[in-house]
């Protein structure tokens, strides 16, 4: 089980690298030139909050696409969306001061910015210069005289500065979350307190939260595997059990924020499951003859949670899924029938050891998956191929003081349909 926490921060990575080598597609937009003026046409789209200083333009479908640098246009954006602009980023003493493309939150007497996953805040009325909104740690020595860190709200400091104009949003700013949909709300606030409401929020038309429910199907085919290093189950580990072949049904929740990524969301998923494996190894141990009869007998509800990472697509839409999975198991039953013989010829004694509680009652596991999106009107049909890996059928707590004696796993692979609304 232990494997599975060390598997996590690897899914985050691998998707937060998927998103940074999705390939862009075109939606309609428009280019500012350095003169002011606006192009017309279609633009590279990018989910992704990862920034990129280039962007592709073309003037219809059938055109060849230009590519512009933040250093050659203004800005660029998409109409009800998205806008970029071009500004000057001072890297103080680290890198000369650049020319990027920084994404337009909220403009008006204080405008905020996002770059790279960083926020800036300017201030219409100031120096024109943009302040970066952060949090950073120092070590200090606790009341019990322990060394321990602190968080330094450095955002808090540069906000308080910017709204002192603006009694109801200056007392709010103490308690202001460094999170984009709070920031949005309180610069919005301010604008309106000091500009009679002229001011311009992007994406506004997008949810914060969006969750599409769905139905889900699958058709999977597992395995189950036993290692033992302890003789009293070398049973399991002589037993090549029978794969099977079995359906699952259930309910699957897509949680997302479009106004901050459409791209990624959580899936959260359950699903209904009855497996059952046999296996009738025989071995022979100092002399001795063993046949053995073992069944497992197992139904389940399969609890899922993933990150999902889509790309761009209008009617057909891959996917990318990795996460872990979690087995609450509502009937689990072990039967194991051993016959014993001391010669080959001997009649065998028959020993019965059936144990349910050698199951555990629930098992945790990893799962990745691709698949794609059939997008028709409001509705998304998907078909997946997903693999997993599901750690620790047995229970710990039966085999007592010799947990490293025996190891399980069940390996999966299915074929999966939904229906989300």
């Amino acid at each position: 089980m232990k494997t599975l926490y060390k598997l996590i921060p690897l899914c985050f990575l691998a998707l937060a690298s998927l998103q940074a080598a999705a390939q862009s597609g075109y939606k309609p937009g428009y280019v500012i030139t350095s003169q002011g003026d606006t192009l017309r046409g279609e633009v590279t789209y990018r989910s992704s909050t990862l920034a990129t200083n280039t962007v592709s333009f073309k003037k219809d479908a059938q055109s060849g696409p230009v590519t512009y640098t933040s250093n050659d246009i203004a800005g660029y954006g998409f109409p009800n969306d998205k806008n970029f602009q071009t500004k000057v980023l001072d890297n103080a003493d680290t890198l000369a001061a650049e020319y990027v493309f920084m994404e337009e939150l909220v403009r008006g007497n204080i405008s905020l910015y996002l770059y790279n996953g960083t926020f800036f805040a300017e201030k219409l009325s100031g120096t024109g210069k943009l302040h970066k909104l952060y949090i950073t740690q120092e070590d200090y020595i606790n009341t019990y005289g322990a060394p321990a860190k602190r968080d330094i709200n450095h955002h808090v400091q540069v906000l308080n500065t910017m709204t002192q104009d603006c009694y109801e949003v200056f007392t709010k700013v103490e308690r202001i979350k460094l999170a984009q949909r709070n920031l949005v709300g309180l610069i919005k606030e301010y604008n309106n307190c000091t500009s009679s409401g002229e001011q311009t929020v992007f994406k506004e038309s997008k949810k914060w939260l969006a969750v599409k429910p769905g139905f889900v199907a699958a058709l999977s085919h597992t395995s189950l595997n036993f290692s033992a290093k302890d003789e009293t189950y070398l049973h399991l580990e002589h037993a090549e059990f029978n794969t099977n072949t079995y359906p699952s049904f259930g309910l699957a929740f897509l949680v997302n924020s479009p106004r901050i990524n459409e791209s990624m969301s959580l899936l959260v998923e359950g699903r209904y499951f009855k497996n059952n494996f046999q296996a009738e190894p025989s071995y022979t141990w100092f002399d001795t003859y063993y046949d053995n009869e073992i069944e497992f007998d197992l139904a389940a509800v399969k609890l899922t949670t993933a990150l999902r990472y889509d790309f761009a697509g209008q009617t057909i839409q891959p996917f990318v899924n990795i996460g872990g999975f979690l087995n609450l198991f509502q009937h689990r039953d072990y039967k194991h029938r051993q016959y014993v013989r001391r010669t080959s010829t001997s009649n065998p004694e028959e020993r019965i050891k059936d144990n349910p509680d050698f199951v555990n009652s629930y098992q945790q596991g990893f799962m990745a998956g691709a698949g794609t999106y059939f997008n028709i009107k409001n509705r998304k049909l998907s078909l997946e191929a997903r693999y997993e890996l599901g750690l620790d059928l047995h229970s710990h707590n039966v085999i007592n003081r010799i947990n490293k004696g025996l190891d399980s796993d069940t390996r999966t692979v299915s074929v999966l349909f939904g229906l989300y609304f």
